[in-house]
Formats: C-alpha cells, structure tokens, sequence
C-alpha cells in the first residue's frame, strides 16, 4: 500500500469491511435487538452494550450491505424497506441458530427448552389442562409457548420460522407442511336443544332458513361456508359476525339464534345438554384437524415429544371427534387452500 493509499480513510474503510469475514450473528443480533428496542439509547441497556459501539454496528452493516437499513429521528429508529427485509430475515435465522444449540444440549440429557405451538380457536380450551399435566409429568424441563390464533395466521407464522408446530385445518398436499392427523372435526347448526326430537343431521340448505350467527370472513371457517353457499348459488346473512367462539357459543346459548360452528368448540356444551349441534350435510362438511412442522426443518427432541403429547392428549376427543381407519373420501372431506385465504411461501411449492 503507498503513501497516497494512507492518507485516504475511505480506502481505509473498505479495506478494513474487506477483512472482515461475511455478516456474524452477533450482528444480527444487535441489529434486531436495536429494532425491537426502537431506540439504540433502550438497545444498549438491553444487550449491555455501549451506544457508540452499537451505532458503530449499525453504519459498519450498512456499509456492507449497501443499503440504508434504518432512519433516525428523536423518536427513534425506524426501519426501511430494506431494514424491515433484513429483521424478518434476522429473527428466523436466530432462532434457527438457537433451536440447533438446544437441540444438541438436548441430547445430552432430557428435553429441555422453549416449544413453540399455534392451535386454532377451537382447540385451546379442550386440551390445554390435559397438555399442562401432561408436560409437567413427562417433560418438565420444557416451557411451552401457546399462540392461539386464526388458521391463517398460525399458517403463516409456521412458514417464518416463528412457530414449531401448529395445528392447523384439512391442507391440501403441497402445503408445505409435514402433519399427523388428530381428528375429524365438522361443521354443525348449533343451536338450543328444541322441544322435540330433531335429526342429527341437517342439509345445508336448510340452515338458510334459521336467524344465524357466524364466523368472519377473515376466519377459515366462515371461508368454507361461503365457497360452500356460492357454488350452490346462495349467500350465507348473519346479523352478527366476529372470531369470537365465546361470543358465537352465548348467542347459541341465548335461544334466540343459531350459530355455526365446528364442533370441537362447543363438545362441553353438548355433552351436558345445554346446545344441540346437528352435523351439516349435502354436502358433508367434514375435515381432519392436524398438527403439522414446516417440511425440510428437523424438530429438535423437545419439539418433538410436545408434538407426540399433542397426538395423545387429542387422541382424548376420539369419541366426539373420531378420526377414521380409513382417510374421509375427497368428496367428503372439506379442504382449506392456503392461496385462497394467504400466499403459499414459494419454498413450498418447489
């Protein structure tokens, strides 16, 4: 290097980026630890690390990726376009990276470690005693984390990396998805019990004639019903409409309507007579519920044994919800297109 080369700090800048090896994880690391503390003052209170060195972190990896990753002002940081893309990649990638350290660690001796799972709406509230005794008996060095949520968002935070299981309703074969079946759930008129007698089962056009009450749109569910309705040329009217099951199952409860609903969410209400759910036929609508992990990522040990108790504890609801020896026919069994309801990552197309 000459004289003129010294004196130049930019060619000293470059050169010094040219040493260093490609991105650490200790970078991504503070970059999304800067993010979610929304300030670099509140980041370096966090990660014990001092500001000036983690604004000096911050200009070394945009010099490196070329590109403005954040923007400054009193209120704090905010991402860009290119910032945002870079987070959402970052926390994949540390987790990723955590869960191998705690899959190895975890050969060493008993599972241990954060699990991760998405359940819908409806299945919370019938197996989350039995997953506590469960755990706490078989795998008690194991904190497992619970989103309850909509098919679709469970759907989406699986393929991000965010989730290690979900459970998640009738996907089509290239989901992405690797599953075990747990059991056949299936939409039901639900409704007070009536005065008399009533078949168990009721065709679909028939529930047009009740005061309903149902699931939004933005709900899996409600979904089906309305593909179910257009291809027969008729619309589904609720005066009410939310992803509230407790709401859905009070105003059932009321005698004044009907609800539709699977009926995983209303099996206490029906076995000690205070609702009457009657299946919905012509079509019949049925679809198995499983628990499924993004294909091509290996579960660690502790992921997957939470993911056998889960098979257990469901395995519970067989007499109200069996599962068949044999797979429900394709006529027979609804199934939710990811793309009708949210984009399929092109990774699970491929």
């Amino acid at each position: 290097m000459n004289r003129e080369d010294c004196k130049c700090p930019k060619k000293w800048a470059d050169l010094a980026i040219d040493r260093r090896d490609a991105m650490e994880l200790r970078h991504l690391r503070y970059f999304a630890g800067m993010v979610e503390a929304g300030s670099l003052m509140k980041a370096s209170e966090r990660l014990h690390v001092a500001q000036p060195s983690l604004s000096v972190h911050l200009s070394n990896l945009e010099v490196e990726l070329g590109t403005t990753l954040v923007t400054r002002s009193n209120r704090g940081i905010e991402l860009t376009d290119d910032g945002r893309l870079l987070y959402e990649r970052a926390v994949v990638i540390l987790k990723h990276h955590q869960d191998a350290i705690n899959a190895l660690k975890a050969r060493k001796g008993k599972p241990k470690g954060l699990v991760s799972i998405g359940l819908p709406s409806t299945l919370p509230g019938i197996i989350s005693a039995q997953l506590y005794t469960m755990l706490r008996s078989e795998l008690p060095d194991v904190r497992l984390y619970i989103a309850d949520a909509s098919t679709a968002a469970i759907y989406e935070w699986l393929h991000e990396g965010k989730l290690d299981l979900a459970v998640l309703f009738s996907l089509p074969e290239n989901s992405g998805v690797d599953l075990i079946p747990l059991y056949v759930d299936e939409f039901c008129l639900v409704g007070k019990p009536a005065n008399k007698p009533v078949p168990a089962e009721i065709e679909f056009e028939e529930i047009l004639n009740f005061p309903l009450v149902m699931p939004c749109r933005s709900t899996a569910w409600r979904k089906i019903l309305d593909d179910v309705a257009e291809r027969r040329g008729k619309a589904l009217h609720s005066v009410i409409e939310t992803e509230s099951l407790s709401a859905l199952r009070s105003m059932a409860l009321s005698g004044e309507c009907y609800a539709l609903l699977p009926r995983s969410s209303v099996i206490e209400e029906v076995r000690d007579g205070r609702l009457q759910a009657r299946r919905i036929v012509n079509p019949d609508m049925r679809g198995v519920m499983s628990i499924g992990s993004l294909s091509g990522r290996e579960l660690g040990r502790a992921a997957t044994e939470v993911r056998d108790i889960v098979v257990r504890a469901c395995a519970a609801l067989r007499d109200d919800l069996p599962l068949e020896t044999e797979q429900p026919s394709q006529s027979h069994v609804l199934r939710v297109k990811p793309s009708t309801l949210f984009p399929i990552p092109a990774s699970a197309t491929r």
